[in-house]
């Protein structure tokens, strides 16, 4: 059988076309999809964006500022700390901070120091410096108000958590220790020292170990005092839980 080159050629043509339309048929649409996504790029493109903004209330002008609705509520809003920056055991006069009803933190007013007569001796001529009295007080005054503000809450005191209230005594037992490494009659002033120490190191525990029992027992002695031994104000209540005396004589 003698086949000429243009029948040939048209056998050959029909069969490719032949197997191009079952192929077609079986991997078409999918052939399409990809060839039409590499050659055609979408029309159409939409960019949400979560969450939307809200940019109706913008002044005009000043892009950064924010709308209103998003704005935070006043709940929201930091409060104003009731705490001192940094322990202190300054000598200023102390102005009343009192807003609402809550109680701030006051500096210590050396105008009220008055000791009473029962720790006078300790305190008596060469036996502590000026101004290891005024740290004493200053530490008693200080630490008595964040403690009063722990147990009784804002209207009795500025606040603070344990572990912050524990750090302040520290604080202040610091500057104490390292105040009596220059006392020059040390000796004179040893039983108030001694005691001061021991009342500050079991303030530290009470603290450490949240005990509210011991808490409260530290609370009764740095109130005793702050407000009857270094200012024997006679219309506080005494808990008598110092070793010293703390009623004033007639």
């Amino acid at each position: 059988m003698k086949i000429s080159r243009k029948n040939l050629l048209t056998l050959c043509g029909a069969i490719i076309l032949a197997g191009a339309i079952i192929v077609g048929g079986i991997y078409g649409p999918t052939a399409w999809k990809v060839i039409r996504g590499q050659v055609e790029a979408p029309e159409d493109q939409v960019v949400i964006q979560t969450p939307p903004v809200n940019y109706e209330d913008t002044t005009p002008g000043d892009s950064n500022q924010p709308s209103e609705g998003n704005q935070p509520s006043e709940g929201n809003q930091p409060s104003e700390s009731v705490e001192p920056s940094t322990p202190t055991t300054g000598t200023e006069t102390p102005s009343v901070k009192e807003q609402g009803g809550i109680k701030k933190y006051l500096e210590p007013d050396l105008s009220l120091v008055n000791l009473a007569p029962s720790i006078e001796e300790y305190f008596g001529q060469g036996a502590l410096s000026d101004s290891a009295k005024t740290l004493a007080f200053g530490a008693a005054w200080n630490i008595h108000q964040y403690v009063d503000g722990y147990l009784f809450g804002v209207t009795a005191g500025p606040q603070m958590n344990e572990p912050d209230i524990k750090k302040y005594i520290v604080f202040h037992k610091t500057l104490w220790d390292k105040q009596m490494e220059s006392e020059p009659n040390l000796s004179k002033g040893a039983t108030f020292d001694v005691y001061f120490r021991n009342l500050l190191n079991r303030g530290i525990d009470a603290f450490d170990t949240k005990d509210k029992i011991r808490i409260e027992q530290f609370h009764q002695e740095i109130h005793d005092l702050d407000t009857h031994l270094f200012r024997d104000d006679l219309g506080s209540r005494v808990y008598g839980a110092t070793p010293f005396a703390t009623k004033r004589s007639e």
